[in-house]
């Protein structure tokens, strides 16, 4: 089975929403952490023009990756500057530390 790493980075208030879409999918797991940066909404009256948002992680099998980038998107879409971004990597490896032991891809 192949995996995909979906990453989000999503403006803060979406969150609770970006949450509430993965959970009703099912998506039995994510990471968030929360990072600061800029790009197309830059915070011309903060020092440094820094935003704060969320990063979501989902490590996901690629045959559920549509449905999550999806959910994802209509929890964080507000269509303004700053929504977010959504990146897809194939993933060459994946372990489960727990098992020691590699899933199969």
């Amino acid at each position: 089975m192949v995996y995909n790493e979906i990453t989000a980075t999503v403006d803060v208030l979406a969150m609770k929403q970006v949450r509430h879409n993965l959970q009703q999918i099912g998506v039995p797991g994510i990471s968030v952490f929360q990072v600061r940066g800029y790009g197309e909404r830059k915070n011309f009256f903060r020092r440094g023009w820094m935003q704060q948002y969320n990063c979501v992680r989902v490590f996901a099998p690629e045959d559920q990756t549509d449905r999550i980038v999806n959910a994802i998107m209509d929890a964080a879409h507000a269509g303004i500057e700053g929504d977010g971004i959504i990146a897809v990597n194939p993933l060459s490896r994946f372990y489960s530390i727990r098992d020691k032991k590699r899933i199969d891809q």
